[in-house]
C-alpha cells in the first residue's frame, strides 16, 4: 500500500480539507509530524482533565433590554430533522419534542434527578422498592388528571413485546421486565414490577438495588403516553390534531417536513414553567441553519466546523457563539478477531500513538476536550487522571512506548502490517479527526491505513455484526451515570450482544456489582476498576469529548448554566432550555405574534 503522506496529491487534498476547517498551516504540519521527536515526547503525559469548559469560543451573553411582553415571547427554534413521532414511550429516538411530556423525575442543570410529576418518594430498606407520590392537581392537555395509573400503563406498554419498542431495555431494572419483554418463561404483564396502588401512588419493584434508578426515570425512556389517545389513534396519536400531553408545552400544528408550532400549556403546574409563549420550529437541516440564521429567519443555529473560523473572525457573530458539552466520547475500538488487533500489544499501542492534544487544538479548533477514559467530565463517574495513576500509564501519548509494545510480535518495529481499515460514520465530526489519526498511526507505528466512511444505517449494521476492523465511533450518554456506558456499550454478557468484541467476565462482574451498589463512592470505585481493566486490555482508545457550537441571537436571554458556571443546552440529557430562556428587546429583533 502506498504511503499517502508522501503522495503530493494526497497531501494537498488533506491540507485543503484541514484549511477549510480553519486549521492553520502550522497545525497541519504538526499533525503530520506528531511523532518526529518520539524521544522528546516520551515524557508527555495527559494533563489532568479539568471539568468541561466552554473555552474561549463561548462569548458572554450579548446585552439586551427588558423582557418583551408575553404576546411577543416567541422563540424561532429550528428542528434539524423531521420527527418520526413524539411517542418516546414507544419510539425512544423519534427526534420529537421531549418537553411535551413530564416524567416522574427530571434532570436539573447539574444532571441530578429531581422531583417532577412525583413530588416525593420512599425507598425500601433493601433498596429494591420505590414508592412515588404524584403531585395532585396535574392535568393532561385534554383535561384528564395525571395519575399513577398513567405511568403503570405507559411502562407496561413499553415493555409489552407487542409494542415492539426497540429500547424497552431501559426499563429492564423493573422486576420481571426483561423476562416479560423477551418472553422468558410464563411471565405475564401483571407480574412486571410497577403498580398504581391508588390514583396518586405508584409502587415500583426492581430486580434488586439499583443505585442509578432515579437517573433512569429522569431519562426520556421513562416519559408517559396517554392511554386514551393511543388506543383511539394508534401510531397517529401524536399528530397535532390527536395528541394529548402532560408537559409544559402543547403541539399546536405540525406541517410535516416544514414546521411545528408549540405553545405554552397554561394548566401546567410544575416548575419551571416556560417564560416563552410560543416556539416556531421550522424543519431546517443542520448544514442549512447557519444561512437561515444569518438571514435573520431563526434565533439559533448549529455551526458547522468548517465555518467556525469565519464565525470567530466576524465581529458580530463571534459575540453570539455558545459552546456546550455534548456529554459523549469519540473513540477507537479495535476488533478482537481481525489481525493485527487480535494481539493485546497492538491494541495497547494505539493508546500511546495518538496525540490527542494536537488533534483537539489544531483539528477541532478547541471544540472538544482530550479524552483518556470513557465517562465525560460533566457526568458522574468521570475518572480524573490526577487521581488515578494508571490513566497516565495506560494512555499517555508516547510514540516510543507504542513502538516498544510491538517487540516480540510479528509487527516488531512497525513492520509486516496487514491491510488495516478505519471505518467511521460519514460526517464532518469524524472525517478530519480520522484523517489526523491516520497520519499519526503512520508516523508512530508505520501503519498503512485505509479510511472507510459509511452512512449511519450501514455503519451501525456493520458495527453490530462485528465486521469492523478498527472502529472510530461516538457515544453520547443517554443518562448521566457510568451504568449507561458500561452496560450498553461494553457489557458483553447480555443476550442482545454488544457494539464491540471485548469480552471479560471480571469486567461484567464489576459493572453488575456497581449497578447493584447503593453506596455512591463504592459504585464509582467499582466502575473505575472496570474501566481500568478494559483499557489495560486495549479494548478502546478514547480520543476526545465533543462540544457543540450554537449561535444565539442577542434577544435570546436566560441561557441556563450549571453550578460550575458552564452553559447547558437541550441536547441528549438536559431538555429544559425552552423553559429557561426568554425574549428580550434588542436591535433588529423581529416583531412576531
Amino acid at each position: 500500500m502506498q504511503d499517502w503522506t508522501k503522495d503530493p496529491q494526497q497531501l494537498e487534498f488533506f491540507e485543503q480539507r484541514t484549511q477549510a476547517a480553519g486549521v492553520s498551516r502550522r497545525g497541519f504540519l504538526k499533525i503530520l509530524g506528531a511523532a518526529s521527536a518520539a524521544a522528546a515526547l516520551a515524557a508527555c503525559a495527559p494533563a489532568p482533565a479539568a471539568p468541561v469548559t466552554s473555552g474561549d469560543t463561548t462569548a458572554a451573553p450579548v446585552a439586551a433590554g427588558e423582557a418583551v411582553p408575553d404576546a411577543e415571547q416567541i422563540f424561532r427554534q429550528p428542528w434539524a430533522d423531521e420527527p418520526s413521532s413524539h411517542d418516546f414511550n414507544k419510539y425512544l429516538y423519534c427526534a420529537g419534542e421531549t418537553e411535551l411530556f413530564a416524567g416522574l423525575t427530571r434532570f436539573d442543570k447539574d444532571y441530578k434527578p429531581q422531583p417532577y410529576v412525583a413530588e416525593k418518594w420512599e425507598l425500601s430498606a433493601d433498596g429494591s422498592v420505590y414508592t412515588f407520590h404524584i403531585k395532585p392537581g396535574q392535568k393532561w392537555s385534554n383535561g384528564d388528571p395525571v395519575t399513577a395509573q398513567d405511568f403503570e400503563w405507559s411502562f407496561k406498554r413499553q415493555l409489552d413485546p407487542a409494542t415492539q419498542a426497540e429500547y424497552a431495555a431501559f426499563l429492564f431494572d423493573l422486576k420481571n421486565a426483561e423476562a416479560f419483554n423477551t418472553k422468558q418463561g410464563d411471565i405475564k404483564i401483571d407480574d412486571v414490577g410497577v403498580k398504581a396502588t391508588d390514583d396518586l401512588t405508584l409502587e415500583i419493584t426492581l430486580e434488586g438495588p439499583r443505585g442509578y434508578f432515579l437517573t433512569v426515570l429522569a431519562f426520556t425512556a421513562a416519559l408517559p403516553a396517554h392511554k386514551g389517545a393511543v388506543e383511539k389513534f394508534g401510531d397517529k396519536w401524536t399528530e397535532a390534531a390527536n395528541i394529548v400531553t402532560n408537559g409544559p408545552w402543547k403541539l399546536m400544528t405540525w406541517d410535516h417536513e416544514q414546521e411545528m408550532i408549540f405553545e405554552r400549556f397554561e394548566d401546567f403546574i410544575l416548575e419551571p414553567k416556560p417564560k416563552l409563549r410560543k416556539r416556531i420550529s421550522k424543519i431546517i437541516a443542520t448544514d442549512a441553519q447557519l444561512a437561515a440564521y444569518e438571514a435573520n429567519e431563526i434565533d439559533r443555529a448549529r455551526v458547522p466546523l468548517p465555518e467556525l473560523q469565519r464565525i470567530k473572525d466576524d465581529p458580530v457573530l463571534s459575540k453570539e457563539i455558545q459552546t456546550f458539552s455534548q456529554t459523549g466520547t469519540f473513540y477507537l475500538a479495535p476488533s478482537y478477531t481481525m489481525k493485527p488487533f487480535d494481539l493485546k500489544e497492538v491494541r495497547q499501542a494505539l493508546n500511546h500513538a495518538i496525540d490527542r492534544d494536537t488533534l483537539v487544538k489544531d483539528v477541532l479548533q478547541g471544540i472538544g476536550q482530550t479524552a483518556y477514559t470513557f465517562v465525560p467530565p460533566d457526568s458522574p463517574g468521570y475518572i480524573d487522571p490526577a487521581k488515578y495513576s494508571w490513566v497516565k500509564e495506560l494512555t499517555e501519548y508516547n510514540p516510543q512506548k507504542a513502538i516498544d509494545l510491538l517487540k516480540g510480535t510479528p509487527y516488531e518495529g512497525g513492520k509486516n502490517w496487514p491491510e488495516i481499515t478505519i471505518t467511521f460514520r460519514t460526517n464532518e465530526l469524524s472525517e478530519l479527526p480520522v484523517q489526523a489519526i491516520q497520519a499519526m498511526l503512520k508516523q508512530n507505528l508505520n501503519m498503512e491505513i485505509k479510511l472507510e466512511a459509511m452512512e449511519q444505517k450501514a455503519f451501525r449494521a456493520k458495527m453490530w455484526a462485528h465486521e469492523i476492523q478498527l472502529n472510530y465511533v461516538r457515544w453520547y450518554m443517554d443518562y448521566p451515570d457510568p451504568n449507561n456506558d458500561s452496560f450498553l456499550v461494553w457489557y458483553s454478557s447480555r443476550s442482545s450482544g454488544s457494539r464491540h468484541e471485548f469480552k471479560n467476565a471480571e469486567y461484567d462482574k464489576l459493572v453488575t456489582d456497581a449497578a447493584a451498589a447503593t453506596e455512591w463512592d463504592k459504585r464509582m470505585e467499582l466502575y473505575a476498576q472496570a474501566e481500568q481493566l478494559m483499557i489495560e486490555d486495549g479494548a478502546a482508545t478514547y480520543v476526545y469529548y465533543p462540544f457543540g457550537i450554537r449561535l444565539y441571537k442577542p434577544w435570546v436571554q436566560g441561557l441556563p448554566k450549571n453550578s460550575a458556571g458552564l452553559g447547558v443546552q437541550d441536547w441528549n440529557i438536559y431538555f429544559a432550555l425552552p423553559q429557561e430562556v426568554y425574549i428580550a428587546d434588542a436591535p433588529d429583533r423581529p416583531k412576531l405574534s
